[in-house]
Parts: C-alpha cells; structure tokens; sequence
C-alpha cells in the first residue's frame, strides 16, 4: 500500500509515517522500495503504527517504545518482564499525576489569594 493509504487507516499524518521510518520504527519488515523507488508498506506497518500509537497514549516516549517494541513483538521479553515494563510506566505516571496534583493545588492557592486581595481592595 502507498503511504497515503497507510496514513488513512493508522490515522496518522505522512510526515509522522516518514518520521517514524526515519527513526528506525519502521524497517524493511514492514515497507520495501519498489523498482520506481515509491515505498510499499506492507499490512505489518499498520500493526507497527498502531502499536506506537497506543504506546504513546500510554505515555512512552519514542525512544522507549524504539527500544522495546522488538523484543516486545518477537517475545524475547517474557510474561514477567513485559508486566514489570509496565507497571514501571504506572509508577512513572502516578508520579506525574502526583506533581499535577501539587502544581494545581499551589495555582488553586494563588487564585483562593488573588480573590481575596480583590475583595479586600473592592470593600
């Protein structure tokens, strides 16, 4: 399939399919050059994609979803060690919704304060 087609079905843009080849994210397993030199992505490449998409909704970064998207699909990383990668990521992100959770706690006390002044000033 041409990469127009490709970005219709994954929902992504040419530019980001092109990107993510560039990256190494997508390699001869899932798109060949044909005589013409136009790229011919194979139905591996929407499985591919989809699966970084979902990687990076559930907050991995690029590079780590590069550095275990192999193992991950040739099941070099057992049952034990994809439940660890995972719940590393859990950890990672209660630690961000932890710092979120400060950040709008000390936002909520600025306005609480800000609120005041103006009453007090208005009074």
């Amino acid at each position: 399939m041409k990469i127009r087609e490709l970005a219709a079905i994954t929902g992504l843009s040419v530019d980001t399919i092109r990107f993510y080849e560039k990256r190494g994210l997508l390699d001869h397993t899932h798109v060949q050059r044909q005589g013409n030199n136009y790229r011919d992505y194979r139905e591996t490449a929407v499985t591919r994609l989809r699966l970084i998409r979902q990687g990076k909704r559930l907050g991995f970064t690029l590079a780590e979803i590069q550095q275990e998207i192999t193992a991950w699909e040739s099941d070099r990383l057992s049952i034990p060690e994809k439940v660890s990668l995972l719940q590393h990521k859990i950890t990672l992100i209660d630690e961000q919704v932890a710092a979120l959770q400060q950040t709008k706690a000390y936002l909520q006390e600025k306005i609480d304060w800000v609120s005041a002044q103006a009453t007090e000033t208005s009074a």
